[in-house]
């Protein structure tokens, strides 16, 4: 058994867990549809916990990688993070138009996307497609930022 897969399963499990009991503070307003605003949450909370016991099972089973990841792997992991909680802090202020595509042009440009031309088309390509899926199509409430409500 590999104690990381057994650690990053457990933790994951426990996310899903927290991710969960959150769901149920979730207020359901009058005009909702039948599956409320927490079906969405509920939905992805179970998929991380049933993936989380996949990686346990797997980690049990000894069927776990032996081999530890590079050094280039762990960095752009750590990277990766350091700049989805940098997401999440920055987003409330600068609006979802400013932080998602300098967020998605981070993301490209730590995957080693070194070409300008690609990187910018890539990042607003991407943005405006959430934009339009869930701003316009769908009515999800964007984080405006200081453009005001979108």
């Amino acid at each position: 058994m590999r104690r990381a897969d057994l650690v990053a399963g457990l933790s994951f499990l426990a996310v899903a867990a927290v991710y969960f009991h959150q769901s149920l503070f979730i207020v359901r307003g009058f005009a909702s549809d039948r599956l409320g605003p927490a079906f969405m949450p509920r939905l992805l909370a179970g998929a991380l916990a049933l993936l989380a016991l996949a990686l346990l099972a797997r980690a049990a089973a000894g069927r776990s990688e032996a081999t530890p990841p590079s050094p280039a792997r762990v960095r752009l992991l750590a990277a990766t993070v350091v700049l989805l909680v940098a997401y999440a802090l920055v987003m409330p202020r600068a609006g979802f138009l400013v932080a998602t595509p300098a967020f998605l042009a981070a993301v490209l440009a730590c995957l080693g996307v070194r070409e300008p031309v690609p990187l910018v088309l890539v990042a607003a390509g991407v943005t405006a497609a959430l934009y339009g899926v869930f701003g316009r199509l769908l009515g999800v409430l964007l984080p405006p930022g200081p453009f005001g409500r979108l």
